[in-house]
């Protein structure tokens, strides 16, 4: 590893943990619905915090996970938060140098993340799934993917268009068959909100194929041994977010390549 690695690594680190204490707030004042303006406060005796209170996984530490003022337990969700933002965030910066010309890729990749942390948290602790923000993730993807990736002619647009709507379509109809069918039983409306965004997200539909596929993959295998384990009994609500996230963040750091791979395979 090179110096220069090695800082930008420390750069994304740092960056990333403090976006991640910005995602619990926002998670948070989003279940409260309140404003994400105005200085945090202690969840048990409401003080203000200090800002070498709120120094991203530090502080939290030192505390000994307590507050400073009334010694009341502060939730392992900040600093797992923090620290999981961080590694998102080396992550996209190992893939996208965030000081060359990759730049635009990698903020659109730190902010899918940390959006898709933030929705994580949400439903894992609320079982919800905050309709604002996937909106804002899926606007996200579609500035990207037209805006930004494609170069700019009547025809790279129409194509980068149709590729767009291919895709959310074919997340819709998935998810959409499943809610109507099961009458809300197997997922949630929630779920097809989230399969729209992938699709902006991804662009295309063999990706969204394959962010579904790794999803429902990775999701089945999770609720076998956790049904094995005793952990989830038959008719619980399992949180599918989690598993929907990590598939669509995998396709985007493997998604081409497994593409590619499958084209080869097949032709």
């Amino acid at each position: 590893m090179t110096l220069e690695q090695a800082l930008i690594i420390a750069f994304a680190f740092v960056l990333g943990a403090c976006l991640g204490s910005f995602a619990n707030v926002l998670a948070i004042r989003m279940h409260a619905l309140s404003s994400i303006a105005g200085r945090s406060r202690c969840m048990s005796c409401k003080k203000v915090l200090r800002p070498r209170h709120m120094v991203p996984i530090l502080s939290w530490l030192l505390l000994r996970g307590k507050c400073a003022y009334c010694k009341a337990r502060i939730h392992f969700q900040y600093p797992l938060v923090e620290a999981a933002a961080a590694i998102l965030t080396v992550i996209a910066a190992l893939r996208n140098d965030p000081f060359g010309p990759m730049l635009p890729a990698f903020i659109f990749e730190t902010a899918i993340s940390l959006g898709l942390l933030t929705i994580v948290v949400m439903d894992l602790r609320w079982k919800e799934l905050p309709l604002e923000l996937m909106a804002g993730i899926g606007f996200l993807g579609l500035v990207y993917r037209i805006g930004l990736v494609t170069p700019l002619t009547a025809q790279n647009i129409l194509s980068a268009s149709v590729s767009l709507a291919a895709a959310v379509g074919l997340a819709i109809a998935f998810f959409g068959l499943q809610w109507v069918v099961s009458s809300g039983k197997w997922l949630g409306s929630g779920d097809v909100w989230f399969g729209a965004m992938m699709g902006f997200v991804l662009g295309t539909w063999p990706q969204t194929a394959i962010a579904i596929y790794l999803a429902y993959l990775i999701g089945g295998f999770v609720v076998s041994l956790f049904f094995l384990g005793g952990v989830v009994k038959r008719g619980m609500h399992v949180a599918f977010a989690p598993a929907l996230a990590l598939g669509l963040l995998l396709t985007i750091w493997f998604g081409p390549a497994i593409e590619a791979h499958i084209l080869y395979a097949f032709t």
